[in-house]
């Protein structure tokens, strides 16, 4: 009988902080397969004010909300998230990390006897300061339902704070990798005037990145300096602004590769496929990453990808040696090295190239959708799908 009628839909309540474009993708699915709705805590991102989120928002058709509050200094406190939860009454709700939204959806859940998941991607790099929070998290990990990780470094991070590996399920953070390929191959045919606008060299190698100290734009730079005179037809193209910008400026003309190095600044989301479409390789030198999804972005590019090792994409995105190098972005000698090999050998830069376009297509927004969704009914619910 079972079998035969179909369930209703599960109520599922996705609890996020902001619109951040990466997991648009993700939650216009999972809410397409449930009667789902996304509570988002505020419209605005603190480390990226820029984002045009209305206009990101048009390409999607998820039910959402954003929450009244306020925020201290950079903490947002919504209580209100509570109410929203009360008239919405879901049979799931899944919270983002350990902040106050989750205690409020904590609460919640067990007065109302929903079941509540965790999603997040700590890991035990990008949280080791905060220790003195450690008790609270294993805490909750111990009454929580299940968990969500966005890398294999998170889910090892969740068990070392006590949650059974058999309840935490990997979900890689991607982005829609057909979408995107797409709109690369809509750039294609203007590469060749897309460099000659921006001035840049036959080949070139890119970065997109905050320009803050933990994204080591530094180690990059000085890598790249170190090999110019030998790769006389590559540009470095380096998109992204912060507070480091004006001292690697300064660098590079006091090094005399100004000329080589582009400094595009803050780009909206919806115009950076344009920066891949025209490069050839990708260096991401972060020292502090909690996954890095800029590396998903390049292999969707067909760009191989020299990945810190820092990054917490990349156990599980970089293939050494196939796809890219992990590396310590401190070392720059290495960097330097793989930069030239790479750049210099048409057929190895070829090679990596296809591999890289080919490894995109094992971390697409659907396998991530499919692997959230696994780890609600693994722990109990009966989800439509």
């Amino acid at each position: 009988m079972e079998d035969i009628i179909e369930r209703k839909k599960i109520r599922l309540a996705i609890v996020h902080p902001s619109p951040y474009p990466v997991k648009l993708p993700l939650f216009d699915i999972v809410c397409s397969q449930t009667d789902g709705i996304v509570i988002f805590s505020t419209k605005d991102s603190i480390d990226h004010p820029n984002w045009n989120i209305d206009e990101i928002l048009k390409q999607f058709t998820f039910r959402h909300i954003f929450l009244p509050g306020f925020r201290i200094k950079r903490v947002d406190i919504r209580p209100s998230v509570f109410w929203h939860l009360l008239r919405y009454r879901p049979e799931v709700i899944v919270t983002t990390e350990f902040n106050l939204q989750t205690i409020f959806s904590y609460l919640y859940a067990r007065m109302f006897n929903s079941e509540i998941f965790i999603q997040s991607n700590a890991t035990i790099q990008t949280d080791s300061n905060l220790k003195k929070r450690q008790n609270f998290r294993k805490w909750l990990i111990k009454h929580c339902d299940g968990f969500i990780a966005n890398s294999s470094e998170t889910k090892k991070y969740l068990c070392d704070l006590g949650a059974d590996p058999k309840n935490v399920t990997i979900s890689i953070q991607t982005i829609d990798v057909y979408k995107w390929k797409k709109t690369i191959g809509l750039y294609n045919h203007l590469k060749e005037k897309l460099k000659k606008e921006l001035n840049l060299k036959e080949k070139v190698i890119l970065c997109v990145s905050r320009m803050q100290p933990k994204k080591g734009i530094n180690f990059l730079i000085e890598a790249f300096c170190n090999i110019s005179n030998k790769l006389e037809d590559v540009s470095l193209l380096l998109v992204g602004d912060g507070p480091e910008r004006q001292k690697l400026e300064k660098y590079c003309i006091e090094k005399g590769i100004s000329g080589k190095v582009k400094f595009i600044g803050y780009i909206q989301p919806l115009d950076i496929p344009r920066y891949y479409a025209l490069s050839d390789l990708f260096v991401f030198p972060t020292l502090y990453d909690k996954f890095g999804l800029v590396v998903i972005e390049a292999l969707s590019s067909g760009l191989p990808v020299i990945c810190s090792e820092h990054a917490g994409s990349a156990i599980d995105l970089i293939r050494d040696g196939e796809n890219g190098y992990i590396i310590d972005p401190k070392d720059i000698n290495k960097m330097s090295s793989l930069i030239s090999e790479i750049m210099i050998n048409e057929s190895l830069l070829q090679k990596l190239k296809n591999s890289a376009l080919e490894s995109a297509s094992n971390f697409t927004v659907e396998k991530s959708a499919e692997n959230f969704l696994s780890a609600i009914r693994s722990n109990g619910c009966n989800i439509k799908i």
